[in-house]
């Protein structure tokens, strides 16, 4: 059973997993990622990523441990967070705040957790919606297509559903544990 666990995670977890969500023409492109590697790193620096958010806390890990592989990437945002746990409104208007500023700037960035699908299935599912329009079904589909190992975190549909709601500023449809939480 361990070896069954270990071979689900660890592909899970050595997947890079960077996917294009969005560009536009005067330069701004955001990226979303698992954890890189050295190569990786080489790679988000071919494709002239300035900024990476880091879900998952572990940038020492990777960012700044490869950072001779892509000396210019600034890491923005560094913090553990967990795909059990309702993204905070705060946290969504730092993530809107830095996605207005790149834009304004023209500049590509990422954002990451470990393999690129739970947490970071989910705030790629709410920049689609809220940015890009796309409803929460549609988002749910390309979540589910870009992750691995879904089944493992069937609460991420509806904090998505959940996401739908707070971007429309309508009340949550989902129950208040899948809900944007005001703060932590």
């Amino acid at each position: 059973m361990k070896f069954f666990i270990l071979m689900i995670f660890s592909s899970c977890l050595f997947a890079n997993n960077l996917k294009l969500i969005a560009s536009d023409p005067d330069g701004f492109a955001l990226y979303r990622s698992g954890r890189p590697k050295a190569k990786d790193m080489k790679e988000l620096c071919n494709k002239n990523i300035e900024e990476m958010m880091v879900l998952s806390g572990t940038a020492d890990d990777h960012e700044y441990k490869y950072q001779e592989h892509c000396p210019t990437l600034k890491v923005t945002f560094n913090k553990v967070s967990s795909a059990r746990v309702p993204l905070t409104a705060s946290f969504l208007k730092e993530f809107d705040a830095w996605v207005e500023d790149a834009k304004k700037r023209g500049v590509k960035i990422a954002f990451r957790c470990e393999c690129g699908c739970h947490r970071t299935g989910r705030l790629a599912a709410y920049y689609q919606m809220k940015y890009q329009g796309i409803t929460s079904e549609d988002a749910n589909i390309i979540m589910k297509k870009h992750g691995k190992y879904m089944w493992l975190h069937r609460q991420l549909p509806k904090q998505v559903r959940a996401l739908e709601n707070f971007i429309k500023n309508e009340p949550c449809s989902e129950e208040q544990k899948h809900c944007v939480q005001e703060t932590l």
